[in-house]
Formats: structure tokens, C-alpha cells, sequence
């Protein structure tokens, strides 16, 4: 029983981001009779008005470790009229969907279908059309140690007939510096330090990067007096993160749910942040809105809700808030040692180890001390390392 729990909880995990880590697990054959074959995890909301897009996956099987592979799927959404819109599989993402459904009727209900060879058609249940309210705010706040800053949504629905239960995803851009710009660079092969041209020092010290959200962000106002959700916190950054050093962007998706939604992605939720442990929800309870067709009964991951979605873009400029804190640092290394007979004895070492040489230190008279440089690691002196250059078109400087 105790390695049948585990499964479940490690299916719950695996069917958030669609792709998670494998645990050194070995479990024994009565704990997963008929629970060896990897489930189908279907992902995503159909987006009324909007872009529906689609992930079609497997679960990792804990009896055999089996890689992502093309399913053959297709995809398709249906009207309750019958009428039937076909998905594109997206360009160098494997068995993800894109189905244009900007023109649904807003009074109609809609079910996601997909047909898996080998596995059978499986269809969601016919949902109508819920509105997403728009997105008041997006404000931050950092912590009272300025450990950390947040990022937080609020929003409101005008009807007081019904409560409010949101969902969030999001996607980040922001401008980083490296901590300490290299201005040499070292050759391990030919064992050359040399001092880099003005226009090579830009490339490695101003940069780029982006990230999209993983987690469940989701809340509601059952059991408040007003239809408004204040400051929901979708994003927890430490003070160490390249986010908070200069300028950040945060585009915001909001979907709204039904109860029943709701209830599922709370049960997920408390699986994958272990709130509630091997003693949460267990499969009979998370179980989503989807079925096969084709095999009765089967256990299928995902629940498909039919919605609008409202964005909302917002900058924060971390430079004026100076929450940044490096744990970078610089060290003196020489050539070599007495002892040593390789010329570049330590310098060798410390490449080895991930430094990287920063500046040769400066004398008295102007000149440069050679046979010494300070050396940090790789990431603190070339933002290439987690970022890239290029950036965003919507950038504002």
C-alpha cells in the first residue's frame, strides 16, 4: 500500500509541469498491479476568444524508464453543436497543440478531444464559457528582512452571485548584469591570458533571460465577504536572484475555474508542494475531468476548463528597491607556486574548478601585476552562463 501512495503522489507531481524528476524507487509488483503502463496527461484550458494550447504526454513509468517520445496524437476541440476545430502540432515542441478558437460563441459549450494511437480517444466533458474578469493590479512588496520580494495580482468580479476562483500562469523577462565583467580571458589549452576588446566585455556583462511560471497559482473569495482577490502572491523571489537586480517584466494569464476546477487544482496544488503529504488527496479524489472512450476507466491526468483569459504586463525596476545580494566573490590567484614545475600551475587549477579570471590587479605607477589576476566563478563574470543577449522587442530602453 505504502509504495502504491507513492506512485500516485509522484503522478500528481509529474502532471503540473508534464516532465519532473525520477525517484530511485523500486517498488513491488501486487503495489502497482495494473499501474506499470505510463497514464496520459492532457494539459490545458480551452481559451475562448483566444489561442488554445494543448500539452499530450505520458507519465514516467516506475517500472520502466521510458523517454518522451512522439505520441502520433491528434487534437481537436468540439462544440456541443458538433461543429469541430483541428489543432496544429507547435513547431519544434514535441506533442504540444495550438487550435485557434478566437471566434467560439460565447453561449455555447466546448470539450477538448484527443486521439492517441495505441491508446484510444479521450474527451473531456462539455463545459460553457466563463468569463475572466480583467486584472486590476499587479504590485510587489519585499520582505520585512529583505530576504525576498513578491510578486502579488489582484482582481475582481463586478457579480456578487457568484464567487471568484482564478488561476494564474505568467512569463518573466529581465536585464542582468555580470556581477564581476571579465575583462581577460584564459586559453586552458594553450595556457594564454588575455585582455579582451571593450566590445567583447559588453557581450559577456549586460544581458537577458526570461522564465515561465510551474507552480499552481490559484485563489478564491468563497469565503469572503466582497467578490475581490487582494495581493495574491504568484511569485516568491530570493534577494540572490539575477531577477531583482535591474529591470524586471512580468506578463500575467488569468483564467477563471468552476468549483469543481477549483477543488481539483487545490488537490494538486497540496500533492506537489507536500502540504499534504503521502497523506493528501489520493487518486480517487483528484481524479480531473477527463475520459477514454475507449477504455472505460482508465486513469487520465488533466482537467480541461473552458474559459476566457485577461494579461496583464507590468515593470518593476529592482535598482531603485536595492534588494539584490550577491554571493559572488573575487580571489587572488597567482600563476603558480614555488613548488609548482607547470607554469600556470593554479590558474589551471582554478579553471578547472568553474573560475574565471576577472582583471590583472593594478600597481602604484598605473601598471599591472601579470604573474596575479582575481578569479570568480564562471556565472559571476559572464551573464551568458544563465542569459543571452538578445533583447526582448518590447523592452522599453
Amino acid at each position: 500500500m505504502k509504495g502504491k501512495i507513492f506512485m500516485i503522489w509522484a503522478i500528481m507531481l509529474l502532471s503540473v509541469a508534464m516532465a519532473g524528476c525520477v525517484y530511485d524507487y523500486e517498488p513491488e509488483d501486487e503495489d502497482i498491479q495494473g499501474l506499470d503502463k505510463p497514464l496520459v496527461v492532457i494539459d490545458g484550458d480551452i481559451i475562448a476568444g483566444g489561442i488554445t494550447r494543448v500539452k499530450v504526454g505520458l507519465t514516467q513509468s516506475l517500472v520502466a524508464d521510458e523517454a518522451a517520445v512522439p505520441l502520433g496524437a491528434t487534437v481537436w476541440v468540439e462544440s456541443g453543436e458538433g461543429e469541430m476545430m483541428g489543432g496544429i502540432m507547435m513547431e519544434e515542441k514535441l506533442n504540444e497543440f495550438e487550435i485557434d478558437t478566437r471566434n467560439l460563441d460565447m453561449d455555447g459549450k466546448y470539450r477538448l478531444c484527443v486521439s492517441i494511437p495505441g491508446r484510444g480517444e479521450y474527451v473531456s466533458q462539455f463545459k460553457s464559457v466563463l468569463v475572466s474578469p480583467p486584472i486590476d493590479s499587479i504590485t510587489y512588496s519585499v520582505a520585512a528582512d529583505r530576504s525576498y520580494a513578491r510578486i502579488e495580482v489582484t482582481t475582481h468580479n463586478e457579480e456578487q452571485k457568484s464567487k471568484l476562483y482564478c488561476k494564474w500562469s505568467y512569463s518573466e523577462n529581465w536585464e542582468s548584469d555580470a556581477v564581476f565583467p571579465a575583462e581577460l580571458e584564459y586559453d586552458i589549452k594553450t595556457q594564454v591570458m588575455r585582455k579582451l576588446e571593450w566590445t567583447e566585455i559588453l557581450a559577456k556583462q549586460y544581458c537577458f533571460s526570461e522564465s515561465v511560471s510551474t507552480g499552481t497559482y490559484i485563489a478564491n473569495t468563497e469565503k469572503l465577504s466582497d467578490n475581490v482577490i487582494y495581493k495574491s502572491v504568484i511569485n516568491e523571489i530570493p534577494k540572490t536572484d539575477t531577477r531583482l537586480m535591474r529591470l524586471y517584466s512580468i506578463l500575467v494569464r488569468q483564467t477563471v475555474l468552476d468549483k469543481e476546477a477549483y477543488i481539483y487544482w487545490d488537490n494538486i496544488k497540496n500533492n506537489t508542494t507536500g502540504t499534504g503529504g503521502l497523506f493528501g488527496p489520493q487518486p480517487s479524489e483528484v481524479r480531473g475531468n477527463i475520459e477514454n472512450k475507449t477504455v472505460p476507466g482508465e486513469i487520465v491526468i488533466g482537467y480541461i476548463n473552458v474559459t476566457t483569459m485577461t494579461e496583464k504586463r507590468e515593470f518593476v525596476d529592482w535598482l531603485s528597491e536595492s534588494i539584490f545580494s550577491t554571493d559572488c566573490a573575487t580571489v587572488m590567484v597567482k600563476r603558480w607556486k614555488p613548488s609548482d614545475r607547470e607554469k600556470n600551475g593554479l590558474w589551471n587549477s582554478y579553471y578547472n574548478l568553474g573560475y574565471r579570471p576577472v582583471k590583472y590587479p593594478e600597481l602604484e605607477n598605473g601598471s599591472y601585476d601579470v604573474t596575479r589576476a582575481y578569479w570568480a566563478l564562471e556565472r559571476c563574470t559572464d551573464c551568458r552562463v544563465f542569459s543571452n543577449s538578445t533583447k526582448p522587442d518590447f523592452w522599453p530602453r
